[in-house]
């Protein structure tokens, strides 16, 4: 999630009021265990919510013109730093039952405290 967290030394908040996706929305930041390290925690933005279309790929990738539709009760992850995240490019659709909670502020270092902010809006479809 750099450069919105830190690999290493930052703390955040997290709201268990989301657990299993209730009330998310896309730009949410969330927070899951790692599906392919068991044990670890995991911080990633909201992209996609079921129904909506995402890109499969990084831009500058050779699929990322391929869409893919997020599957009902699912939501679509991805990391800040597109290049090096790990993310649902990578093990797909995450499922919201998996989701632990939504990251609502950064509280340490002290000096870099702020509350997080949804920087994502939907496209008004009308």
């Amino acid at each position: 999630m750099l450069p919105t967290f830190s690999a290493y030394g930052d703390s955040v908040l997290v709201s268990r009021y989301y657990r299993r996706g209730r009330g998310i929305k896309v730009g949410d930041v969330v927070t899951f265990d790692s599906v392919d390290e068991p044990g670890a925690k995991v911080i990633k933005r909201v992209l996609g919510m079921e129904g909506d279309y995402v890109m499969m790929g990084s831009p500058r990738e050779s699929m990322s013109d391929k869409m893919l539709q997020v599957p009902k009760g699912h939501c679509w992850v991805v990391g800040d730093n597109l290049l090096w995240s790990k993310d649902s490019r990578h093990f797909g659709p995450l499922p919201m039952a998996l989701i632990k909670g939504k990251v609502i502020a950064k509280v340490l270092p002290w000096s870099e405290r702020q509350w997080t902010e949804n920087i994502l809006t939907p496209i008004d479809e009308h």
